[in-house]
């Protein structure tokens, strides 16, 4: 048992994430998981009932089959926490006193972190629908260089025919350009004023887009459509840094809480009047619920949990071509059974599959991006080759 238990803090360890700024708060990785956890089973779902050689309703009627048919939402879920991780520094400092951000070092670190993965990905998925689908290299480049340039939402107002998953972290970078000016919030030092902004702002963000937000894709497929929710995210690091003192406490009538609206959740969302107006507020009792609860916080700091959470970026980066390459052999294996067992199935299936593939690049590419000084020793990597062996054995002298 020692040896599985060993072999088992080993992986776990090879799949932690590595925080730059040397705080971790694992219940952010845990609803990473929850949110990760929904697109997966969107995708896996409209996979198998596109693919399926035999009739399934579109979209199937029972109960699994509808929760993942509104996973999708999960994107909105990454929106909130990306609200809270970039908003909690400068929450910090203008609240509590913290040190000041250094905007160049800010926008290096977004850079250095997220950049390597996402051009590896997309550079990986250009050359493989080359390759394999034989598309058109001149037809898909521009695609390719609009992607890279985190402007194919604004260029062709569609999903990028290289990358479809890049629509949403084109939107992320508008919220990275924007959180200098949107921290702002974290000035106003009276808290009644402040929390008041912050609530109703998103209404009036909702309100505006109910009543103009209907057109050009473009608008649907920036920022504007999904502001509320980052806002969302500062209202909870504002509660996270002031109320609950970065340290909040637990009690067992937060689980109600949670318990209660994570299925309650998945009715509104089949509703779109209803998750248009309450989606973001029902995301934030919910993020709540995995800070306070006994119960939730323990399911959302597990370390599984939070290692699987904590490489929810190269799991979104990839995963959709892992359904695709692995389900067309899967799926065969439980075809003809109720839907319900059906997808599940090809869950524990497909999902290992992603576990392992998206863990890979995960411990080859991403990990290595969050150290700060990659770059410093990725430069010197490069240069040893050409470095003479006098001056190297010089400098391990000098050491």
């Amino acid at each position: 048992m020692s040896y599985f238990s060993s072999i088992s803090r080993k992986v776990q360890r090879a799949l932690s994430r590595e925080t730059s700024s040397g705080r971790f708060i694992p219940e952010m990785d845990g609803l990473r998981f929850a949110a990760i956890g929904m697109v997966v089973l969107f995708h896996l779902n409209g996979y198998l009932t596109v693919k399926s050689r035999l009739f399934y309703p579109t979209p199937p009627s029972d109960w699994l089959a509808q929760a993942a048919y509104v996973g999708f939402h999960g994107v909105e879920l990454f929106f909130v926490i990306s609200g809270f991780i970039l908003g909690l520094p400068f929450a910090a400092h203008h609240l509590k006193g913290k040190p000041a951000i250094c905007l160049r070092k800010y926008y290096l670190r977004r850079l250095t972190r997220l950049e390597p993965p996402y051009f590896v990905a997309a550079i990986l998925l250009f050359l493989l629908a080359i390759w394999i689908q034989g598309a058109d290299l001149r037809t898909l480049a521009p695609h390719l260089a609009a992607s890279l340039s985190y402007l194919h939402n604004v260029i062709y107002g569609a999903q990028s025919s290289v990358i479809g998953v890049a629509w949403s972290l084109e939107i992320e970078v508008q919220f990275y350009i924007l959180v200098p000016l949107l921290t702002l919030l974290f000035t106003i030092k009276n808290k009644l004023t402040r929390r008041t902004i912050m609530l109703v702002l998103p209404i009036a963000i909702l309100g505006a887009q109910a009543l103009f937000l209907h057109g050009p894709p473009r608008t649907s497929l920036s920022i504007l459509a999904y502001l509320q929710f980052f806002l969302t995210g500062f209202l909870l690091a504002d509660v996270f840094i002031v109320d609950w003192q970065e340290a909040p406490s637990r009690n067992f009538h937060w689980d109600i809480v949670g318990l209660a609206a994570w299925p309650l959740l998945f009715v509104v969302l089949h509703k779109p009047l209803l998750t248009h107006w309450l989606f973001p507020g029902f995301v934030f009792i919910l993020y709540a619920s995995a800070f306070r609860g006994r119960i939730l916080n323990q399911i959302f700091v597990n370390r599984w949990i939070t290692a699987i959470g904590g490489m929810c970026y190269s799991i979104y980066l990839v995963h959709y071509e892992v359904i695709s390459a692995v389900g067309r052999f899967t799926k065969k294996i439980s075809e003809g059974l109720p839907y319900w067992l059906h997808l599940s199935i090809q869950t524990f299936l497909v999902g290992a599959a992603i576990l392992v593939i998206c863990g890979v690049y995960f411990v080859l590419l991403e990990k290595p991006c969050m150290r700060r000084d990659w770059p410093l020793r990725f430069w010197k990597a490069v240069q040893r080759p050409f470095t003479p062996q006098e001056k190297t054995l010089e400098n391990e002298v000098a050491k």
